[in-house]
C-alpha cells in the first residue's frame, strides 16, 4: 500500500443558520485510503458537513484545506436528494455522461469507454438506453452512483446513499464503494445505519453538531461513543440483509 496523503482537512469548522449552531468546532482530516462513515442522529449536521466537504457551502468559521491544492480536486458526489433530472426524459447514458469532468457528449472514444466500463462494473448494462422515468428507486440510485464514480474522482462523497433502497441494493452499493476505495480513492458517506457503517467503513466520524468521535471503526463500537452522540445508550444489532 502507498503512503498516506491528506485529501481534505477541516480546521475548527463551525456553521450557524439564523443564529442556530449546526456544526461546532469540527476538525479532522480525510486521507487517500479512508472509507469514512459519518454517523449521527437527524439534525446532527451530517448533510451540512457533506456540503462543506464538497464545497457547496462555506463555513462561518474555520478552514477547509485541500493539501493537494496544486491540482483541481475532482469530487464524485451523490446527494441525498437527487436532482430534478430524474423527472426528465434523460436516458441512463445521458445522466452518467454528466459525471464526466470534461463531458464531451460522446464525441470521444474515451468518454464512451468510461461509461461502458462503469455500467458494466455496477451491473446496469441492460439499462443504459432506458429513460430514468421508467426505472425503480433502487435502479435510479445505482445510475447516480455510476455518475459519481464514472471519471475516477479523487474522492467520492455520498449523502445517505442507502436510504430508501432495498437491502439487496444496499449491499450492492457498498460492494461497489468498497471496490472503488480499494483503488486508493477515499469514500465518505453518511448513514443512520450504525451496523452498515461499522461493517464497511474503516473509519468513523460520529457527529452531533460537535465531533464526538473520529477514529477506526473497530474502536467505535462502545456505548460511550454512541451515548455521546445520541444522548442515550444504544445497542448495535446485526442486520442479516447486509451480510
Amino acid at each position: 500500500m502507498g503512503s498516506l496523503e491528506k485529501i481534505i482537512e477541516l480546521e475548527h469548522v463551525s456553521v450557524t443558520y439564523n443564529h442556530h449552531v449546526v456544526l461546532d468546532d469540527i476538525s479532522f482530516a480525510i486521507y487517500n485510503n479512508d472509507f469514512l462513515g459519518l454517523l449521527g442522529p437527524i439534525g446532527s449536521g451530517k448533510t451540512t458537513l457533506i456540503k462543506i466537504l464538497t464545497g457547496l457551502i462555506q463555513p462561518n468559521n474555520g478552514k477547509v484545506i485541500f493539501p493537494s491544492n496544486n491540482k483541481r480536486l475532482n469530487i464524485g458526489y451523490l446527494p441525498q436528494k437527487l436532482p430534478l433530472i430524474i423527472n426528465s426524459p434523460a436516458t441512463v447514458k445521458e445522466v452518467i455522461d454528466t459525471g464526466l469532468f470534461s463531458s464531451s457528449l460522446f464525441t470521444t472514444k474515451d468518454s464512451e469507454k468510461k461509461i461502458q466500463q462503469v455500467v458494466k462494473d455496477i451491473g446496469i448494462e441492460d439499462l443504459i438506453e432506458e429513460k430514468l422515468t421508467g426505472l425503480s428507486g433502487g435502479q435510479i440510485q445505482l445510475v447516480f452512483l455510476a455518475r459519481a464514480i464514472v471519471d475516477k474522482p479523487d474522492i467520492v462523497i455520498l449523502d445517505e446513499p442507502i436510504s430508501n433502497v432495498d437491502p439487496k441494493t444496499q449491499s450492492k452499493i457498498f460492494s461497489i464503494l468498497s471496490k472503488t476505495n480499494s483503488k486508493n480513492i477515499p469514500v465518505v458517506f453518511s448513514s443512520h445505519d450504525t451496523f452498515a457503517i461499522t461493517k464497511f467503513a474503516n473509519r468513523v466520524a460520529c457527529i452531533n453538531k460537535k465531533l464526538d468521535f473520529h477514529g477506526k471503526s473497530q474502536d467505535f463500537l462502545s456505548n460511550k461513543h454512541l451515548k455521546e452522540t445520541y444522548g442515550y445508550n444504544v445497542n448495535v444489532v446485526s442486520h442479516k440483509e447486509h451480510e
